[in-house]
């Protein structure tokens, strides 16, 4: 539940703390107190759209805290565990600030989140109901979630099996039409791949190829000069008997074989010695042979440059490397046998689409019956809530229409859409058509009514739900209100005395000045204060002998229903 409120700088309150109780809140004032703008608030930290016309005149931010106390399996906590956000205990805080230059800071027990990770946990904690649920209602696309929600222990598995078969089944009609929209088209890109095929495929391509080629091409480039630079290595180590590098080593090599016998270290030095001879000798007849086998080619010069073209127009076309390419013509063979073996695969696809379709059917079937039955039921349901609720006369239905053209859809076939007759003799017509204000208001209660039990959301705020409404009328939406809170919060902005004087906590919110700047105010009245307001709902007195006299003969009347509600329970 909504524990309390603090508001800072928002529009006329610059600031203010709001205590809030189980059960049947209801905030009443003079038209213009500032009512409102506490909704305002509460929308604002539950993460809604906002402007800076929020903030106080002159005020550099505002900010809004909400404090609330969860139960154990709260839908919050899952939300809280959803974003990684610690909690300790029972206690939840929201709070969000927006800075004159359009800022907001959105903290959820402390912890910095997005507006949109404050909504998701707010929308687990509170449902105002206004005039934006209002148009909802009207909305026809929006009946058949109403009409699922009403049955949605039953609707709701075969909604998500729907749903799954629907999936499987658009991924196999993608694979099953292979993204072409005619035989001629699938023609058209089976030639194509079989000319790319033969290109690759006729290049003989190796991996590793490209490279070969270019080290090759080096050497035939530049032929002459590694001759002349082997020859003149070979040469620097044996090319002449005096002088030469191994004729050299050869004289080091012999001097210590004279005295290798005299020291074990000189003959140490003397095999190292050799060792190096023989490496100089092995390396001399290597660049030899290297520097003989050189040659200018230019014939395989050009080979090669024609081969590396022709790899680089196939890397142009096909991918940036030989294995790309060689990879490129490996997919387009197994495409090219998939398209040539459609026919099979096609009657393959045919046949698990028929499998879905049907096991579509069965569940589709299934969900119409019980969405004709649940809407029954809500039919039944709506009438008697209407009739408390001073429509008697009132007619209301469910309409299911096949909204499918013959074909799987999510959700499955239906569309459903709302009639009413609000008046004897009117024929039944949509919703959008004939429902008033106070009309809406009073079937968008009797869902809240229906729905209370199987409704998750601890709080419930309405807001304008007296619209159109006064009387006994007005006494009974005040008794479902009260109903509703014997399971919910329900927080109430109401300016009718029957509603106030249901009431389990009456705040009066009031609006003042100093002569410079306006100040907003709330106060929960005790129970002479109570009656005081009362008096000045019903009469516009306070103090009037018999205003008083009336509200009290009123929360008299309203404390026996209390009683008996609380029976009930």
């Amino acid at each position: 539940m909504l524990q309390s409120l603090y508001l800072e700088n928002i529009a006329l309150i610059e600031k203010l703390g709001i205590e809030l109780f189980p059960g049947f809140n209801v905030l009443t004032g003079e038209t213009g107190a500032g009512k409102s703008i506490i909704i305002d608030a509460v929308n604002f930290v539950l993460g809604e759209r906002t402007s800076r016309d929020l903030i106080r005149n002159g005020a550099a931010r505002a900010k809004v805290e909400a404090v609330f106390n969860l139960n154990e399996g709260d839908a919050a906590f899952a939300a809280l565990d959803a974003l990684g956000i610690e909690y300790d205990g029972n206690e939840l805080i929201l709070s969000r600030e927006l800075s004159a230059a359009g800022r907001n800071a959105c903290r959820v027990n402390g912890t910095l989140v997005p507006v949109a990770s404050l909504k998701s946990v707010s929308d687990t904690l509170v449902d105002i109901h206004g005039q934006h649920e209002h148009q909802a209602l009207l909305d026809a696309e929006n009946h058949i979630s109403y009409l699922d929600a009403y049955c949605h222990a039953e609707s709701l598995p075969i909604i998500e099996k729907i749903d799954a078969i629907v999936s499987r089944r658009n991924e196999l009609m993608l694979k099953r039409n292979s993204g072409f929209s005619s035989e001629r088209e699938r023609e058209r890109e089976m030639d194509m791949l079989r000319y790319q095929i033969e290109e690759i495929a006729s290049a003989n391509l190796e991996a590793g190829e490209e490279e070969r080629l270019n080290a090759e091409k080096t050497v035939l480039l530049n032929a002459e000069r590694i001759r002349t630079a082997l020859e003149t290595a070979h040469m620097a180590l044996s090319g002449a008997e005096e002088g030469s590098a191994l004729s050299a080593i050869d004289t080091a090599r012999r001097s210590m074989r004279d005295i290798a016998a005299l020291n074990k270290d000189y003959e140490a030095l003397g095999d190292k010695i050799e060792e190096l001879y023989y490496a100089a000798e092995d390396i001399s007849f290597v660049l030899r042979d290297t520097s003989e086998n050189v040659e200018s080619d230019m014939q395989r010069l050009e080979e090669i440059e024609q081969r590396l073209k022709l790899i680089s127009d196939l890397k142009r076309k096909y991918g940036r490397t030989v294995e790309d390419v060689i990879d490129f013509g490996k997919d387009a063979g197994t495409k090219l046998n998939e398209l040539e073996n459609a026919e099979a695969l096609a009657a393959e696809l045919d046949a698990k689409l028929d499998k879905l379709k049907a096991e579509y059917n069965v569940a589709a079937d299934e969900l119409s019956k019980v969405r004709r039955a649940a809407g029954d039921r809500l039919k039944r349901d709506v009438l008697n809530e209407l009739k408390d609720l001073g429509m008697a006369k009132a007619m209301f239905d469910v309409a299911l229409s096949d909204a499918s053209g013959g074909e799987p859809r999510k959700g499955g076939r239906e569309t459903a859409e709302f009639m009413l007759s609000a008046n004897p003799g009117e024929p039944l017509k949509p919703l959008e058509k004939v429902a008033s204000g106070g009309e809406l208001s009073r079937i968008m209660l009797c869902f809240k009514s229906i729905f209370a039990d199987n409704d998750r959301v601890p709080t419930l705020i309405f807001d304008e739900i007296d619209t159109g409404i006064s009387g006994r009328t007005a006494a009974v939406v005040g008794e479902k209100m009260l109903g509703i809170a014997k399971k919910h919060q329900v927080i109430c902005v109401t300016h009718l005395a029957q509603i106030a004087a249901l009431a389990e906590a009456h705040l009066m919110v009031r609006k003042y000045d100093d002569g410079k700047n306006t100040f907003v105010e709330t106060r929960q009245l005790n129970e002479e204060e109570k009656v005081q307001r009362i008096a000045q709902m019903m009469d516009g007195e306070s103090d009037s002998p018999s205003a008083l006299t009336h509200a009290r003969e009123l929360i008299a009347r309203a404390d026996k229903i209390k009683e008996k509600t609380a029976d009930k329970i």
